[in-house]
Order: structure tokens, then C-alpha cells, then sequence
């Protein structure tokens, strides 16, 4: 069968990509170089270095090995829409058009058969200094980092205004796991939040067009706190969210179910923190191994074997 490579590249960023030698399809998908930020059977995460001291990219190449998977795919929308790289682009592009903190997408592309997609990417504009939120909660419960409790508070505080402020444009992420939230500090030592990773959804962004999309979300924000955070800081997080000092029945109604949601990813999340802690351990190895100074990271997401992403 006829083999099709197709690559779209931020005009700002072409040199920049050229540079990095991830200006061409086959490249992309070939290139071992870089450090592993994630895998999953069908799924990995490259850091590539940037030119010069300037900021890294994260390449996420998605893999339809089989026919099995290519058709899957294919019924999935990818035969004559979107490929998972292409729609994720999009969709990060959408969060930033409507004013929220997400990272920059520079690239995407494909490699086809016939008309099957057997690979798929997408390329983002590390965020440096940025760690994913597991890895800063780790970090400071190991103290590694430190934080005092006014700091604590201001960190959920900012996180509930961003979160409200996502929710309240109508965008449902699709899975707002603390492992697809960056944060960094800024000079006045000001938090600052990106989203990534984000879902695409089949027949419309909300969730399957529930009232209640948001609910989920919050639950899965609630399900990755739980192992770094008390109680009484989620519940903050809440009241912040909802902007209510007072809870009414019906917010307190809706707690319960994000409790309940949270529940039902216990186990999930569970591995996945095993999977981040395992990876972040790793790479600290490989650095000291190499004599580099430990590196911040940036788009660090985690994705266990075998598991969605």
C-alpha cells in the first residue's frame, strides 16, 4: 500500500525544529535521542534539548501497530478526520485563543498506509521550570521542595480560580489529572498553571454533553490530590472553586459525587503516581550519571503500560 507522511509546522518554530532535526516525519518518529518522559504500549514522550539554552520540545508520537489498531482508529474518526496529534493541536490552539494557560503546540503530523494512520504526533514548546503537579507534590512531601502553609493555600487557591476559570469558558479538558497540569513559580514567586495533554472527546467536548461534565473533572483533580493533600486543603480547593463560603445543599450534594467519582480512579491514580515517582527517580539516576544538573522538566506526564493516556 501507497505510505503518506504529512507534517504541519508553527511557521515560528521551523528553524527551530530544523535545528533539532524534527522538521520531517521520518525523523520524528525515528529520533531515539532525548530523554523519555513517558510510554505506554501504544504511546511515548520525548524531551528533546532546545538549541543554544533556549526552551525543549516534547514530542508525543502515538503508535496503530496493527491492523487491529488502525481500524479502531479509523472508526475513531482518524480515516477521514482528525488524528489524535492533529486534534490535540487544535485543541490546546482553542484554550490559548480563549485566554487559558495551556502549552504551545508548534507540530503535528502523520504517516499513513493507504489511508489507515500507523503513526500519528505532536510537538509542544517545553515550559521551563514547569513541573507536573505529582511531581511537585513529591517533591515536597520528600523535602525536596518546600513550602510554607500560606504558600500551600495560595497554590490551591490559584489552582481553583484556574480550574473555575477553565470550567467557566465551556472547555472540558478530559482528563485533568494533576499529571496534566504544570506548574512553575514566577519571579514575585507567584504560581503559574498550564494545562496539556488534553482529550479529545467523540460527539462534542462535554463529556457526552452531561450537565454535569465538570463534576468529572473535578473529581479527577480530587482523585490526584488525595495521597499529598488533607482534607480540610481539598475542601479549601472546593470552596474556592464554587466561590461560596457557605455551602448550599446542592453544592454539598455535588461534593459527594466528586468524592464519589474520585473513588472510582482511586487505583488508577494510584499507578500512575507509582509510574511518575518511578520515571522522576529514573531520570534524576541518569543525570547523576551523566554529571547534568538535575532538570526541571516541563511537560512531564507519566503514562503507565498497557494504560490510556
Amino acid at each position: 500500500m501507497l505510505q503518506t507522511d504529512h507534517i504541519r509546522i508553527d511557521p515560528a518554530y521551523r528553524e527551530g525544529l530544523r535545528a533539532r532535526g524534527l522538521e520531517r516525519v521520518e525523523s520524528v518518529l525515528a529520533r531515539t535521542a532525548g530523554r523519555v518522559a513517558a510510554w505506554s504500549r501504544t504511546t511515548d514522550t520525548l524531551y528533546v534539548a532546545g538549541a543554544d539554552g533556549g526552551p525543549g520540545f516534547y514530542v508525543k508520537r502515538y503508535y496503530y501497530s496493527n491492523w487491529r489498531r488502525r481500524l479502531r482508529g479509523a472508526f475513531r474518526g482518524t480515516f477521514f478526520g482528525r488524528h489524535r496529534g492533529r486534534a490535540e493541536f487544535g485543541l490546546l490552539n482553542e484554550m490559548r485563543s480563549l485566554g487559558l494557560p495551556a502549552v504551545r503546540p508548534v507540530a503535528y503530523g502523520s504517516r499513513r498506509v493507504g489511508h489507515f494512520v500507523t503513526a500519528c504526533f505532536l510537538i509542544t514548546e517545553e515550559v521551563p521550570g514547569g513541573r507536573n503537579l505529582t511531581t511537585f507534590a513529591r517533591d515536597v512531601m520528600t523535602g525536596r521542595e518546600t513550602l510554607s502553609h500560606d504558600q500551600r493555600a495560595l497554590l490551591a487557591r490559584r489552582l481553583a480560580q484556574q480550574v473555575g476559570e477553565l470550567h467557566t469558558a465551556g472547555f472540558a479538558h478530559g482528563q485533568l489529572f494533576w499529571r496534566n497540569v504544570l506548574v512553575r513559580f514566577g519571579p514575585a514567586g507567584e504560581p503559574e498553571f498550564f494545562f496539556l495533554d488534553v482529550r479529545p472527546r467523540r460527539g462534542g467536548r462535554h463529556l457526552g454533553r452531561s450537565s454535569h461534565w465538570w463534576l468529572y473533572e473535578l473529581g479527577h483533580i480530587a482523585v490526584s490530590a488525595r495521597p499529598f493533600t488533607s482534607r480540610g486543603e481539598r475542601m479549601r480547593f472546593l470552596v474556592e472553586y464554587f466561590g461560596a463560603r457557605r455551602l448550599s445543599p446542592n453544592v454539598k450534594q455535588q461534593i459527594r459525587e466528586i468524592d464519589r467519582l474520585a473513588r472510582r480512579w482511586e487505583k488508577h491514580e494510584h499507578q500512575r503516581i507509582k509510574m511518575n515517582d518511578l520515571f522522576e527517580e529514573w531520570n534524576r539516576q541518569l543525570e547523576a550519571e551523566d554529571g547534568r544538573a538535575p532538570s526541571d522538566g516541563g511537560e512531564s506526564v507519566v503514562a503507565t503500560r498497557g494504560a490510556p493516556s
